[in-house]
């Protein structure tokens, strides 16, 4: 029988038409192949790695999955990271956020060498929202039974900051709209330019 097994190692995630790019033919005994063996390199065209798949071993399409099966992983790409969110049901939007959704991420950061120093300001803006707690796809785990949570699809530039801001200060998401949407230029907020001083 004539089965394929690719001549790299690809990671979780990779599409199968990159995989089949570099497959070689085997032949082996019935006896011999691999459970759901690929014996066409067309067979994982469309599809996505689901496991990581080493060189020189018979492929199988057990490995496989269409996109729509990779939760997330079919979503993100490049620089984006997958990032898991979780605040009160206040912080996280609960009840009104779903996937697909738009936010923003404000925050009010003390300034570590003044702590009177206290500004409000929109750390991150239109961060795309991939999974939420109530929505389809692979279950959200959030150890804390009063959280909420939520997957945002970030740059990994953005992840950092969007780290820093959960660790280090009192943050909210906030819902962009659907239609039109555009950003203020106005500069972050202070007891002074709150209250008119």
């Amino acid at each position: 029988m004539t089965v394929y097994v690719p001549a790299r190692t690809y990671s979780i995630g990779t599409p199968g038409s990159k995989v089949a790019g570099s497959l070689e033919k085997r032949t082996v005994t019935r006896d011999a192949m691999t459970p759901e063996a690929v014996t066409d390199p067309s067979q994982i065209a469309t599809l996505y790695t689901t496991e990581t798949v080493y060189a020189g071993e018979q492929l199988s399409l057990n490995r496989f999955a269409p996109a729509k099966e990779q939760g997330v992983r079919a979503t993100i790409a490049g620089k984006e990271r997958a990032f898991q969110l979780s605040g009160d049901a206040n912080q996280m939007l609960d009840g009104t956020l779903v996937p697909g959704d738009r936010v923003d991420v404000v925050a009010s950061v003390k300034n570590p060498e003044n702590q009177n120093d206290v500004r409000s300001l929109v750390a991150l803006r239109d961060v795309l929202v991939l999974q939420t707690q109530d929505g389809e796809g692979a279950t959200i785990n959030d150890p804390e039974n009063d959280q909420s949570a939520a997957i945002l699809a970030v740059s990994d530039e953005q992840a950092q900051r969007l780290y820093w801001v959960t660790q280090n200060a009192k943050w909210s998401l906030q819902l962009r709209p659907v239609k039109k949407p555009a950003d203020g230029k106005a500069p972050p907020a202070t007891f002074e330019t709150v209250v008119g001083r």
